[in-house]
């Protein structure tokens, strides 16, 4: 298996997308109702379907030909998820990272809601958008691995006052290996195809 870095999906697939993250969570119920829950996911993993109404011949050759590419299953490749592809400095949805050595970070997108907060390992950032701040100011010095998402800073700064911004994509892959396509109609560009069913599913690299 490969990851496919370019092109990423259909960046034009953004309206009639369903799905989002989920989490994993073991629940033993005892007779009086009481529960015991264990989370068996650290992170959450993200789901969707992406599936094409009505497109136009050259559409929907461009989707198949990168099907084919995919491979269906076997391959990843990057997915802008148009609801969630930025991460800021401070607020609800900031940028943060982790300490992997003294000068080396993994970045991470922070969703805080009071006092409780969920971390979102982030691997595939947008090359040319991210900015890393140390202690608020930025880091002219800092680069980013855009296959990674692995930041790398030479002062060794603490984890807690490294932080980033900018766009992000998901690294998924097709969740099938059968494209069903069905032929609607003809124009005078040619068949029109429907693909009605496309789920794919974020992966770790």
């Amino acid at each position: 298996m490969a990851f496919i870095e370019t092109p990423r999906f259909n960046e034009r697939t953004r309206y009639g997308i369903t799905g989002g993250p989920g989490f994993l969570t073991q629940i033993a119920e005892s007779l009086a109702s009481f529960e015991q829950r264990n989370a068996a996911r650290l992170y959450p993993r993200h789901r969707w379907d992406v599936s094409q109404g009505l497109s136009a011949p050259a559409d929907f050759q461009a989707l198949r030909a990168f099907f084919m590419a995919a491979r269906g299953r076997l391959n990843g490749w990057r997915f802008k998820d148009w609801s969630d592809y930025t991460a800021a400095h401070s607020g609800v949805e900031a940028g943060v990272v982790t300490a992997l050595t003294s000068t080396t970070f993994q970045m991470f997108k922070r969703y805080t809601s009071g006092s409780e907060y969920v971390d979102r390992i982030i691997q595939k950032p947008v090359s040319g958008t991210v900015e890393i701040k140390v202690s608020g100011v930025v880091d002219g010095t800092a680069t980013v691995d855009t296959t990674t998402g692995i930041v790398t800073i030479a002062s060794a700064p603490a984890a807690s006052v490294v932080t980033w911004s900018g766009e992000f994509d998901t690294p998924c892959r097709f969740d099938t290996d059968d494209l069903r396509q069905a032929i609607i109609a003809r124009n005078g560009a040619g068949l029109v195809t429907e693909w009605s069913a496309i789920p794919i599913v974020e992966i770790k690299v």
